[in-house]
């Protein structure tokens, strides 16, 4: 349950959404997404209620969760599932972008390969960035990161979120997460309990002035991006 929550994101700003488990930050995406409705206040998307978009919202809003769905068919059709109407050039500029491209072609059938077939072959990591291959050829305005790195060892996971950024530069990111690396990469940070902001700026900004903050960002051994 959220409670005197009010909050702006803009055309391009990144933003944090930090908080353990039970704080609501899944409350708050399903406000995003339309799957619950406020009981007080509003929640609009370019002055738009989510729950009046209806099927509109997939072309406004795409998420990276923590376990990223792939399907029982090729490589391509996974990342064309983004968009139906891209061409073969635009799937492989997408695996590119995501430096999965090199990796695919590896593989005996390259991007025919059967996600079925290859399934325990592709890791965590690897799901993810087609998965973001998948959301670019989407190119929606918004793009939610639902803690798309959890369970990834310090490496991968450094190198999947330099991806992720990279690739979304100019789109409105919402990074859910429970911890802080990679905080200082956003224009700010909402540290959320009980349903309430309990901190809210920029990374340095809460650095300096929210000893809580950085007693805990320092915990989480931040690596270098």
């Amino acid at each position: 349950m959220l409670k005197n929550f009010d909050f702006e994101l803009r055309q391009g700003e990144k933003v944090a959404i930090i908080g353990r488990s039970g704080t609501g930050k899944s409350t708050f995406l399903k406000l995003i997404q339309g799957a619950l409705l406020p009981s007080e206040g509003e929640v609009t998307l370019n002055g738009e209620k989510p729950a009046d978009l209806g099927p509109q919202i997939p072309k406004i809003v795409s998420m990276l969760n923590q376990k990223a769905h792939l399907f029982s068919t090729t490589v391509f059709n996974n990342i064309r599932l983004g968009n139906q109407n891209a061409t073969e050039e635009e799937v492989y500029a997408a695996a590119k972008k995501v430096q999965m491209h090199d990796f695919i072609m590896s593989m005996p059938n390259g991007y025919k390969t059967q996600m079925s077939e290859m399934g325990a072959r592709f890791s965590g990591g690897e799901r993810s960035r087609i998965a973001l291959a998948r959301i670019l050829l989407q190119d929606t305005p918004i793009v939610i990161l639902d803690e798309p790195t959890v369970g990834l060892d310090p490496i991968t996971e450094r190198e999947l979120l330099h991806t992720i950024f990279e690739t979304l530069e100019g789109k409105s990111v919402l990074w859910v997460t429970h911890h802080l690396v990679g905080a200082e990469k956003m224009n700010s940070v909402l540290f959320l309990e009980d349903g309430d902001i309990l901190m809210k700026g920029t990374h340095a900004e809460l650095m300096a002035s929210q000893p809580r903050y950085k007693r805990l960002y320092e915990l989480d051994r931040p690596i270098k991006l």
